[in-house]
Order: C-alpha cells, then sequence, then structure tokens
C-alpha cells in the first residue's frame, strides 16, 4: 500500500466539492473532513504494514483523547498502552481552499497540539501531515515565492525533534503533500521545493523509523 495510491482511490469515492451555491463554504468544510479521514486511514493502515501493529484511528471523526498538558487533547492516529500511556501520534490537517488566509491558524494548531502531547509524554513520539490544495499553494507570495514556500518555511521551524527533552511543541516528523480537490490524479507527495524531510512520500517511514530509535526496549525479543 502506499499513500499516494489509496489516497487517490479515497478522493475517487469522496467525488467533486461543490464549490457554489449559498452553501459553498459549508460544502468545501465537508470536503476537507473527509478527504482528512480518508488519510488518517490510510496513514494508520500504513504504519500497521510497517510493523506498528497497535496504530489505531477511531471512525467516523472521533478523535480519541488524552490528557495534555493543558487539558485533553484529542489525537487522529496514536499508539498507547495501560504501562506506557501515549507513545507515538500522526494527526492529519488540511487546507485545500483559501490556502494563504488559513495558513497561520492550522501552524498554530499544529505547533499547540505538539506542545499540549509533549509536555505529558515527552518521549512520544509525535508526527504530522499538511495537505494543500495544490492550485491554492501555487499562489504568488512576496516573502517566500509561492504559498507552499511560506508553509515549508512555516514547518521547518517545527519538525525534526531528536530528543525527549528537546523544544515540545517539535514534532519527530512531518510531511506535506499537495492535491487538486476532486481530482484524484493531482496527489502529489513529493512536491516541488519541499525538502526530503518534510515530503508526505516516506512520512510513514520516518516515523517508525523515529519511533523505533525512541523504543528500541518493544522490539527486543
Amino acid at each position: 500500500m502506499t499513500l499516494g495510491r489509496e489516497l487517490s482511490k479515497s478522493l475517487a469515492a469522496i467525488g467533486r466539492p461543490e464549490t457554489a451555491g449559498a452553501k459553498m463554504e459549508s460544502f468545501k468544510k465537508n470536503y476537507t473532513e473527509k478527504v482528512s479521514e480518508a488519510l488518517t486511514q490510510i496513514v494508520a493502515g500504513r504504519l500497521r504494514e510497517l510493523g506498528l501493529l497497535n496504530a489505531r484511528a477511531p471512525r467516523r471523526g472521533r478523535d480519541k483523547q488524552f490528557m495534555g498538558g493543558y487539558g485533553t487533547k484529542g489525537v487522529d492516529v496514536s499508539i498507547s498502552d495501560e504501562k506506557h500511556g501515549l507513545l507515538l501520534t500522526s494527526g492529519t490537517k488540511g487546507i485545500l481552499f483559501d490556502v494563504r488566509k488559513n495558513l497561520k491558524n492550522r501552524y498554530r494548531d499544529m505547533v499547540m497540539e505538539a506542545l499540549e502531547l509533549h509536555k505529558r509524554f515527552p518521549y512520544a513520539v509525535c508526527g504530522h501531515l499538511l495537505f494543500l490544495g495544490r492550485t491554492e499553494s501555487a499562489r504568488a507570495s512576496r516573502a517566500f515565492g509561492t504559498v507552499l514556500g511560506e508553509a515549508i518555511a512555516l514547518l521547518k521551524g517545527i519538525t525534526s525533534r531528536q530528543r525527549p527533552d528537546e523544544s515540545a511543541e517539535l514534532y519527530e516528523s512531518m510531511g506535506i503533500l499537495l492535491l487538486e480537490p476532486g481530482d484524484p490524479s493531482s496527489v502529489d507527495l513529493r512536491p516541488k521545493d519541499v525538502p526530503p524531510h518534510l515530503t508526505a512520500e516516506r512520512y510513514c517511514e520516518r516515523l517508525v523509523t523515529a519511533f523505533r530509535d525512541r523504543n528500541p526496549f518493544l522490539f527486543l525479543e
């Protein structure tokens, strides 16, 4: 199973979003949520394929809740048990429409999620996937060339956490992918100019590597 192939299948099943009419904003939100739910399930399945058999993602949009540093926090994909608590999370966020307008808010959401979880579980391995609208991401940006460039600049500052004593707002792994709403053939897991450590192409593999490095005792015979 590959993320790209499975996500393309899911997009085909979801269909095209309504982008006109009185309920346009509601349709856009619902479409983005459906894509997010599909991608979350795909990531959970891929992590299980890679050996993390306990990776789980609640269905129908009901996040599993954990007590964070400042209250409860819902997560998309997770591994946890009674002995160790939260061991791994993978979040999914998407902006398919009005990317520039909403990018800073989604960035703040991601920072706060990592901060809350790592404050309570400093040894947890946390990752996040961000999917963006392809056409919207190509819009010009004065400071970074394109809106995608803005996203790259923001995520570069909150990823690659190597040790449990490093800043709590950092993620162990992150990934960026592009897609055009309603077009299953548009999925791009390795967008141009996105650094290798930020592409979605091997996001799950990077997350598994970080998990194994952090928790070698879980894999000993």
